[in-house]
C-alpha cells in the first residue's frame, strides 16, 4: 500500500484531496504515526513520519520522500499558484517553524542562564561580553545593558587580566581553566573574591569565536574558612595548650588524636610513638576497664569523672578521671570518642592520707571514748585491735603486753587466733632473742620515734602447734615498751606508708592509755589495800582501848579498897577531935564511892 501511494492516485478525485488527511486519504494503517488521526495538519511538516521504511527528522531530510508522493504531488497540483509556488511555500513554512523552534530554544537557553545563581557571561573572539547574565551583574554592580560590548577585564577590574589573562590561557592551552580565585572590583569599587572557570570557543576550521566565564561570589565562602582557620587555630591552641589530656579514638581503640600533655602523662617520647602504640586498652592497667567504659558510654552516650587506672610506658599505675562522649564521624559514619583525661594520681593519694587520717582520728577518738567511758584494760585493747584489723582489711591479730618486772610478755586480746598453750611450752617466741631481751630490760629506754621497726613473733597453741609468724608494731610510753600488735598480714600483702603509720600513732597513744589504765588500776588497789588498813588500825585502836581500860578498872578498885580499909583503920585509932575527922573520913569516903 505504501508502494501505491508513492506512485499514484489516479483513482482518487482530485476534488477531494484537499479536504482529507494524508492517511485518510491513503487509507493509511500506520496508528503509531505522529500524523494519522489528525486534520488539519501538513504531514510532510511533522518530523518522524511513517511514510517510508526509514523515520527522518524533518522535512529536509524526508523531502526525497515527499517530492514521490502521491499525495503531495496532488495537493501541489491542485494549490492555486501551481506546483513550484506550493514547494517554495513549503519551504517556508518550514523555516518559519525552524526559526520559532530555534528562538523558542534560545529563549529557554537565556532563561536557563538567567536562572542560574552564578554570574556567567560570553565573550566574542576580540574577548567583548557579548551576554551578561542577573547574577554577573549582582556580582560585578554592572548592569547587562553597560557591560554588553564592555571588555571583560574593564568589568574585573583585576590587574591580572593585564598579565595572565584566563581567557588567553585557555586559548594558548587549548583546555579550561577551572576554579581560579581572585579578587574583582565591583562597581562600587569594593574587593570581591571570585572563583571563576574558562572556556574558549573554536569553530569547526580551528577559529577563535569566543569564550565563556562562570564565576562565583566567595566572599562568604572566605569569611568561612577564615572562621575556620581561626576557630581551627583557637581549637589547636586549646588542644594543644591543655596541661590535661585530650584524645580522640574510634570504637575498636585505635588512637586517632592526643595532645602533647597526653604523651608527657603517660610518659612517651612522642606523639607518633604514643598513636602507634596500638589499641586503647594498653593504656588501662586492666584492659577489660575499658569494656566496662564502652558499655556505660554507649549507654548513656557521655561520661563525666569517670575513674580508672592507666599505666604509664613504663607500666607504673596512673589514676585518671575521664570526661567524654560518643559521636559519629559524619564523614566516615564511624563511632568514636573524643574528651579529656585527667591525671588525678597526686589528688586520689592526698584523698587517700585524709581518709587514713581520719581513720586513725576515728580510732583514737573511740579508744579516747572507751577511756572515758570504761576502765577496763581488756575492753580498751578488744576495741582497738578490732578496730585496726578492721582499718587493716585483716581478719586475725592479736596484742601482747610486756611486763618488764616480772620479766615476762602476756598474749592479752587475741582476734581470729587460737589461744595459747598455758603451760610453759606455749611462751611467746620472738624470730630475734635478741630483741626479746631488749624489750624486757626494766631500764631500758627507748628513743621516741614516729614508727618502730616491724617485728615477728609466733606461740604455741593449745593444740601445740606454732602458728604462723605475726608482724608486730610495737606500743610504747615515754620511750618504754609496753606492748605491741601482732597481725597475721598474708605474703601477698605490704602496708601502706600510712597504715604503717597509723600503726605507730596508734602504738604512742595506746601505750599511754595502757600506762595510765594500769596505773588507775595499781591506784584502785592501794586504795582498797590503804582502806583494809585504816579499817584494821581503827579495829586494832579500840580492842587496846578494851585492854587498858580492864586494866585501869582492875588496878584503881583495889587501890580503892585499900585505902578504905585504911580510913576504917584510922577512924577506930584516932579518938581526939573525932567530929571534925569525923567529917574528913566522911568527905574522903564519898570521894572513892
Amino acid at each position: 500500500m505504501l508502494e501505491d501511494h508513492l506512485i499514484n492516485v489516479s483513482l482518487i478525485q482530485k476534488g477531494a484531496i484537499d479536504k482529507q488527511a494524508c492517511w485518510e486519504f491513503l487509507s493509511c494503517a500506520k496508528v503509531l504515526c505522529p500524523a494519522h488521526s489528525k486534520y488539519g495538519t501538513d504531514c510532510w511538516l511533522i518530523p518522524k513520519t511513517h511514510c517510508s521504511n526509514y523515520i527522518e527528522e524533518d522535512f529536509f531530510q524526508k523531502l526525497s520522500v515527499c517530492l514521490a508522493c502521491s499525495y503531495f504531488k496532488e495537493r501541489g497540483d491542485i494549490y492555486i499558484g501551481g506546483w513550484n509556488q506550493f514547494f517554495a511555500k513549503q519551504i517556508q513554512k518550514y523555516n518559519m517553524k525552524a526559526l520559532e523552534l530555534i528562538y523558542q530554544k534560545e529563549e529557554s537557553f537565556v532563561e536557563i542562564l538567567n536562572r542560574i545563581p552564578d554570574g556567567l557571561f560570553t565573550t566574542d573572539q576580540e574577548w567583548r561580553i557579548t551576554y551578561f547574565n542577573p547574577a554577573a551583574e549582582k556580582i560585578t554592580g554592572f548592569s547587562a545593558y553597560d557591560a554588553v560590548g564592555m571588555y571583560c577585564k574593564d568589568v574585573f577590574k583585576n590587574s591580572i587580566c593585564e598579565t595572565d589573562c584566563a581567557l588567553k590561557r585557555a586559548v594558548k592551552l587549548e583546555s579550561d581553566i577551572h576554579n581560579r580565585e581572585y579578587e574583582i572590583t565591583n562597581i562600587d569599587g569594593k574587593k570581591v573574591p571570585i572563583i571563576c572557570s574558562t572556556s574558549a570557543f573554536w569553530d569547526s576550521s580551528g577559529r577563535i569565536t569566543g569564550g565563556l566565564e562562570i564565576f562565583k561570589n566567595i566572599a562568604e565562602q572566605k569569611k568561612l574558612q577564615e572562621d575556620i582557620v581561626t576557630r581551627e587555630k583557637k581549637y589547636r591552641r586549646i588542644f594543644e595548650g591543655s596541661h590535661d589530656m585530650i584524645y580522640a579514638t574510634n570504637l575498636p581503640g585505635e588512637l586517632l588524636d592526643v595532645n602533647q600533655a597526653g604523651v608527657e602523662m603517660l610518659g612517651y617520647r612522642n606523639k607518633e610513638e604514643l598513636l602507634g602504640s596500638g589499641s586503647a586498652k594498653k593504656l588501662y592497667r586492666d584492659p577489660k576497664d575499658r569494656d566496662k567504659f564502652l558499655k556505660v558510654i554507649n549507654k548513656k552516650g557521655y561520661v563525666k569523672d569517670y575513674e580508672v587506672d592507666f599505666k604509664k610506658r613504663d607500666g607504673s599505675p596512673i589514676h585518671v578521671l575521664i570526661s567524654s562522649r560518643r559521636y559519629e564521624n559524619p564523614e566516615t559514619g564511624d563511632i568514636e570518642y573524643e574528651g579529656i583525661i585527667k591525671d588525678i594520681t597526686r589528688r586520689k593519694r592526698t584523698e587517700e592520707v585524709i581518709k587514713q587520717r581520719n581513720l586513725e582520728l576515728s580510732i583514737l577518738n573511740s579508744i579516747a571514748v572507751a577511756l572515758n567511758f570504761t576502765m577496763d584494760l581488756n575492753n580498751i585493747l578488744t576495741m582497738t585491735l578490732k578496730d585496726v584489723l578492721k582499718v587493716l582489711r585483716l581478719k586475725r591479730g592479736a596484742l601482747f603486753l610486756i611486763d618488764r618486772k616480772e620479766k615476762k610478755i602476756t598474749l592479752q586480746i587475741r582476734h581470729g587466733l587460737p589461744a595459747k598453750d598455758s603451760t610453759n611450752s606455749g611462751k611467746i617466741i620472738f624470730k630475734d632473742n635478741l630483741l626479746k631481751k631488749h624489750l624486757l630490760e626494766e631500764y631500758v629506754i627507748l628513743t621516741p620515734k614516729p614508727t618502730f621497726p616491724s617485728f615477728q613473733v609466733k606461740y604455741r597453741d593449745k593444740d601445740g602447734k606454732d602458728i604462723s609468724w605475726l608482724t608486730c608494731f610495737l606500743i610504747t610510753f615515754k620511750g618504754r615498751s609496753v606492748g605491741f600488735f601482732g597481725l597475721s598480714i598474708p605474703r601477698s600483702r605490704v602496708l601502706s606508708k600510712h597504715e604503717i603509720h597509723l600503726l605507730g600513732s596508734l602504738g604512742n597513744f595506746l601505750g599511754g592509755a595502757i600506762e595510765n589504765t594500769q596505773l588507775m588500776e595499781t591506784i584502785r588497789l592501794h586504795r582498797q589495800e590503804l582502806r583494809r588498813l585504816t579499817e584494821k588500825l581503827f579495829q586494832g585502836q579500840e580492842e587496846e582501848r578494851r585492854h587498858i581500860a580492864r586494866e585501869l578498872h582492875d588496878e584503881a578498885g583495889q587501890s580503892l579498897t585499900a585505902v578504905r580499909l585504911a580510913l576504917d583503920r584510922l577512924e577506930e585509932n584516932v579518938k581526939v577531935n573525932k567530929k571534925d575527922l569525923d567529917e574528913d573520913i566522911g568527905e574522903i569516903r564519898k570521894m572513892i564511892v
